[in-house]
């Protein structure tokens, strides 16, 4: 067991953890080995304390405290032993006196003890009983927990936490307050560009589409290629080697990991999604420590998805988008300022008002008598002349069609039913903004009502991700490239509008794919054959990766021509069966897989990527039911531009960005209020 007389790492070496780039303490325990935990981040038999070991935080962050204690027996043939009945809980700092938590936080009453069961899933014999014909079951386990909410820390120094259980049974976990830092150079403004699912591969791939090169040397590079600075981010999550958008997005946005799908909080057992322990957002932050600053949130999916909700949401399931709908605007009750963004843009029209949307509310209304600008399409926007209004652009039902669809093929979005009213019209790609179109309508805004005082933008490319999920890799190129020109066209409006030397610019992705090119493939040879073997000489490797066949001659930063005949012989490393021909689907994004006659997933036959069905056989390499393309592991680049870019080079970990963030906006301090 741990207790209180594990050794403490100093508080300088602590404030290092996070400002220096260098790893925990060697006296804090590893990570155990397994796939099937009882609960992410609880090493001890019994006990969780969330935040779990070795988080960090701000001085004067908020965060929730919750304490669980677990009862079960594996032996799933005896009865769930009873929950724990009392149990008690102290802090003390660097190597103090313990003091009783409710003392310490000045907490008049305490918490009652809540009680609930969950079912344990331990094994891959139990996850998958009824595929093994497996007679295990779920371990029952029995919960007994305390939660004290709306918690600060206000002094630096090491912390620890414990929950003392039995006679001789307690745990420990240890908190870092760090020491706030002022920026060499401060940041009155910050965007933060996101690539959703985007790797280094991707970025090769897109330079040798949109770049003309002679000789086999590039005339320019991507954009932000000639930014100041260049790191690289780990994207893991708590408990979880490969990390989702919702809390690899959630580690930037408040410097806790935390589990997959989680947003703003720490995964508990409980069965609500909305009680789990929160941690302060960075811009629930700017609201309390720069209360004049703009934000805005700007996103190619729909709006609740896992990136965008990560800067505006508390909850446990990224799924409860309803939910998080209501918590831009409302917030989360009893718990920080909400953030009520001064910009937000995006798709997922579905949840704010009709069937979809919580308690069936009208929130196009509630946004309008809270001073927001509603807006449904392009030209609305564009034309927008109400620059001090807050914003708020909706414009379409889900994610926004892709840049093909809005730019090359709009015909494919005719018949779709999503415009925003939710009125049954089409929502054609024509009609939606481009993620430039929204960056640069978002700063006009942004630029007025922040003022003196500046803006934080969190923009992202959000079907980078979704395309490559799918293997659709001309669409998911499009969007990376979509992105560049974004960037571009941002430091042009920067520049015209005098704030380029006073803004921090960051492109990053919240995680990876496994993609990579390995050489170029001649599309007529493919498809003039049918048998795979003779297929397969269609790939030019080695000596034979010639260049493809994409030009940009009309200067828009984009190919002009979508489907040459020598394109690239691209690919990821997981995913369920499906044949590539690697052909550019003209009638809409690709549908590589179907559901089999067995349950599992089988390539599509109808796939407009391949060749009618054809095409050379990928086999699955997923566990059972997966029917798209999954994350990898890899670390991923992190861009960085204007004051204090010099923060973000080297290697560091996802979490850490906000802290570096939060150095560059000069807030890491508590003001004299708090």
């Amino acid at each position: 067991m741990r207790g209180a007389g594990l050794t403490i790492i100093s508080l300088a070496a602590a404030v290092s953890t996070v400002l220096a780039g260098s790893k925990i303490s060697t006296s804090r325990p590893a990570d155990k080995e397994g796939q099937y935990p009882r609960l992410g981040a609880c090493p001890d038999p019994h006990a969780c304390i969330f935040p779990p070991d070795v988080s960090t935080f701000l001085p004067g962050a908020y965060f929730d405290l919750r304490v669980e204690l677990h009862a079960y027996d594996k032996d799933t043939s005896n009865p769930t032993p009873a929950a724990y009945k009392e149990f008690k809980t102290t802090i003390r700092k660097d190597r103090g006196d313990w003091v009783d938590i409710n003392t310490f936080f000045k907490i008049k009453t305490q918490p009652k003890i809540e009680n609930w069961n969950f079912d344990w899933i331990d094994s891959i014999e139990t996850q998958y009983a009824s595929i093994l014909n497996s007679t295990r079951k779920p371990v029952e386990v029995a919960v007994a927990s305390r939660a004290w909410r709306k918690l600060k820390i206000n002094t630096p120094g090491n912390y620890e936490v414990k929950v003392q259980y039995g006679p001789k049974q307690s745990y420990t976990a240890m908190y870092t307050i760090v020491e706030p830092k002022k920026p060499k150079k401060k940041a009155k403004n910050v965007i933060l560009f996101i690539s959703d699912g985007t790797n280094v591969g991707m970025i090769t791939a897109a330079r040798a589409l949109a770049r003309k090169h002679t000789s086999g040397k590039y005339e320019s590079l991507l954009t932000f290629e000639d930014f100041d600075h260049l790191g690289h981010v780990i994207t893991n999550s708590l408990d979880s080697l490969v990390t989702d958008s919702a809390n690899s997005a959630s580690s930037y946005a408040t410097g806790h990991k935390s589990s997959v799908n989680c947003l703003g909080v720490y995964a508990d057992s409980s069965p609500s999604s909305f009680d789990d322990p929160k941690v302060e957002l960075i811009t629930e932050l700017i609201r309390r420590r720069q209360p004049k600053k703009a934000i805005g949130i700007v996103s190619t999916a729909y709006g609740q998805d896992a990136t965008p909700a990560a800067f505006t949401s508390h909850t446990r399931r990224r799924s409860t988008a309803a939910e998080i709908t209501d918590q831009i605007i409302n917030g989360v009750g009893n718990w920080t300022n909400s953030v009520v963004p001064d910009v937000w843009m995006a798709g997922g029209a579905e949840y704010f008002t009709g069937p979809l949307a919580l308690n069936k509310k009208n929130y196009y209304e509630s946004f309008k008598k809270a001073g927001y600008n509603v807006v449904m399409d392009k030209k609305s926007l564009t034309s927008n002349k109400k620059k001090s209004d807050k914003l708020l652009g909706v414009f379409r039902k889900s994610n926004l069609d892709v840049w093909f669809e809005r730019n090359l093929f709009s015909n494919n979005t005719v018949g779709n039913k999503a415009h925003p009213d939710l009125s049954g019209a089409d929502a054609l790609g024509s009609n939606q903004p481009g993620l430039s179109d929204m960056t640069i309508a978002a700063l006009e805004v942004l630029k007025k009502r922040g003022g003196e005082d500046g803006f934080f933008m969190m923009a992202e490319a959000a079907s980078v991700d979704k395309q490559l999920h799918k293997f659709d890799f001309p669409r998911a190129w499009a969007e990376l490239i979509e992105m560049d020109v974004t960037i571009k066209n941002t430091i042009a409006w920067l520049k015209k509008n005098g704030e380029y030397e006073d803004t921090l610019i960051l492109l990053t992705a919240d995680h990876a794919h496994s993609f990579d090119v390995w050489g170029s493939v001649d599309s007529d040879y493919i498809m003039s054959h049918e048998d795979a073997s003779d297929m397969r000489n269609a790939i030019g490797i080695s000596s034979q990766a010639g260049w493809p066949g994409y030009f940009d001659t009309n200067g828009d930063g984009f190919p002009d021509n979508w489907s040459p005949k020598i394109s690239l012989a691209a690919g990821t490393n997981n995913g369920p069966d499906h044949y590539e021909a690697w052909q550019t689907s003209i009638k809409g994004p690709r549908a590589p897989t179907v559901l089999g006659e067995f349950g599992n997933y089988v390539g599509n036959p109808n796939d407009a990527a391949g060749k009618n069905g054809a095409g050379l056989h990928f086999e699955n390499n997923l566990p059972h039911g997966e029917d798209q393309g999954q994350h990898s592991m890899s670390d991923v680049f992190l861009y960085a531009n204007g004051p204090s870019s010099e923060l973000f080079k080297k290697t560091y970990e996802n979490w850490e960005l906000f802290f570096k963030i939060t150095e560059a906006l000069d807030i890491q301090k508590p003001t004299k209020n708090e």
